[in-house]
Parts: structure tokens; sequence; C-alpha cells
């Protein structure tokens, strides 16, 4: 009956969305009926990203977990079903939660990009080593991980570096502490989305090259600024055709304890997705807010990028296997 119900709804707000929603030119966000699933997954409340090297064959993160999860795409069952976890290379005493909040594969590089926040933890604002990771994890060419390959590298030297960026470096959540959300690869460069800060309305997208990352010397990142809402912060980026979608909610997280004031304007239910161009362009189009549906939106997985539309998942945090809601971006 609650699939029923859900479906329902979802099905009206298709009806609903194309005239009303759509802020960018004649596009549009159409959700769709497809009721997909990801099932057997670890952490299962927690999946936080997610990208694709081939079309069949996934990569998944937790925001929880010292480890990613294979997957395999059945489109015809509308089921992504998991494989064998794989352990990542954790520092000695780092606290061993990476906090992977973004995934992305390099066809350049035949190798998924792995990302953890880069924040401190949310409720005391302790430093954990592992959560400064990004890892590269190479595929065969049947697009299976090779675990014997995974490199560890930290952006943290790359951070200080960056005048704009500094200043939140180590800093809390509640009041703009840096923390990386999303993670998109194009052109031979990896986007990182952040969550926050967010400067005055300016939302932040880190530009860096991989190979840079993983074997040059640090240095000033490229950083664009987008106009977004203040108070707003990237959740997920991902690369289609002609730019990006961004998903974004709150910038800030709740109060805490230890930080019982926070710059959140209210909870976190309010999620919507944007079109940026990329380039040297510092504006972001709308395309329409998400369906509330108590969980948290976190990642976002392409599975079809045509001239015409761009079909997404999104994946909910809090949600059992993430509850993915099928996304129709019509150009």
């Amino acid at each position: 009956m609650r699939h029923t119900s859900r479906l329902t709804a979802l099905l009206g707000l298709a009806l609903l969305l194309p005239s009303c929603a759509a802020d960018r030119g004649n596009s549009r966000m159409e959700i769709l009926g497809d009721e997909w699933h990801l099932a057997g997954f670890d952490n299962a409340l927690d999946l936080s990203g997610i990208a694709t090297s081939n079309g069949t064959q996934v990569l998944v993160g937790s925001d929880e977990s010292f480890y990613v999860q294979p997957g395999e795409i059945d489109t015809e069952k509308r089921r992504i079903e998991s494989r064998r976890l794989i352990a990542l290379p954790v520092q000695k005493g780092g606290g061993g939660e990476v906090d992977i909040e973004g995934v992305a594969f390099s066809k350049d590089d035949q190798a998924y990009y792995v990302v953890g926040s880069h924040g401190v933890g949310k409720k005391k604002g302790d430093f954990q080593e592992d959560r400064h990771s990004i890892y590269r994890v190479p595929v065969g060419a049947d697009g299976k991980v090779r675990k014997d390959e995974i490199r560890r590298a930290s952006l943290l030297p790359w951070l200080e570096k960056t005048p704009l960026l500094e200043p939140h470096v180590k800093q809390p959540l509640q009041q703009n502490g840096l923390n990386i959300e999303g993670l998109a690869w194009s052109g031979g460069k990896l986007y990182f989305g952040l969550r926050a800060p967010n400067q005055n309305g300016q939302g932040l997208v880190i530009e860096a090259s991989p190979a840079e990352i993983f074997s040059g010397k640090p240095r000033e990142l490229t950083v664009h600024e987008i106009s977004i809402p203040k108070g707003r912060g990237i959740r997920e980026i991902s690369a289609v055709r002609d730019g990006f979608l961004i998903l974004t909610g709150n910038a800030s997280a709740e109060a805490s304890k230890k930080f019982p004031e926070t710059m959140a304007a209210g909870p976190d239910t309010h999620f919507e997705l944007l079109h940026w161009s990329g380039g040297g362009s510092n504006s972001a189009s709308r395309i329409g807010k998400l369906p509330e549906n108590g969980g948290k939106a976190e990642a976002l997985l392409v599975l079809k990028d045509e001239e015409s539309h761009s079909d997404v998942l999104v994946i909910f945090d809090g949600l059992q296997g993430g509850e993915p809601l099928s996304v129709r971006v019509h150009r």
C-alpha cells in the first residue's frame, strides 16, 4: 500500500512539475513513475555517493563506512544489486570512517574517484584524518574494481593553500566550515561540490586535476563561485553533456550539544536541482524542487544523457536503500 500511495503521488507531481518547476529556458523536470531499488547494500540508510563506469557496473559509497560497494544495474528490473564490499586503505589511528560524500568515474583514467567530506565531525567538531581522503579506484576492461591498485591522497594540503577556502578548513559545519558533498568528473578534471562554505550567496565548486592531486605538489586550487541562495549548499554535482546538474540543500548542519548555534535557517528538508554550464559561468539555473519524502537528497546517478533529456536517479540519505527517485530533465 505504501508503494502504491507513493507512486500515485509521484505521478501527480509528474503532471504538475513540467509547467511550474522549471526556470531554465525550455527545460523542465519530470518525475517518472519508475520505481528503482538498490538491493543488498550495507549501511542502506546512509548511501551518499554513486557512479557508473559503463552503464552496467556501479560503485556506491556510504558516509558511515570505510569501504566502497560495487553493484550491477539491471535496467529491465530497475534494480541495482550489491556485490562484495571493498575496503579502502585508511590511516593508522585515523578514525576508520572515511565519511564518503562523492563518487565519480573518469573515462580517461578508467578509475573511480571517491572523496571524503574533508570536514570535521558534525557533532563534536573533531578532526579525523580519514575524512580528509580521496581515493583512486581503478577498474579493468570488465568494469570490475582492481582492489590491489587503490591509491589514497588528501586534498587538505591543497585546501590550506587556497585563500578563499583556508579560513573554513577544520571549522564546524554549523558555522560555515568547509565540507565536500559532491564529486563529478568532466574533461579530465574533477569537480568537488561544497556544501559549505556559502559565501554570501556564492556556492563553491573546486576544479582540480586528478593527476596533480595524486602526484603533484600542492598549490592554490581553482574555485568556481556560483550564485545560489544564501544558506544553501551543494549536496551533489554530476556531469551531463551540457554542463553539470547540481543538487542543493542546507549549507549548515543542525545544532549539536557542542555547537548549539547554527547558521541553518530551518530543517534540512528542501532540495532543488540546478543546472550549471561550467567554465567561467558564475550562475546556476533552477530546474525544479524535489518532493519532500522524509529523506535527504544525497546523490545523483545519471542513467541516460541524451540530446533531448537526461534520466537521473536521486538517492536519499535516511531512507532504506536510498529509495531512488527517477527524474527526467528535459532540455
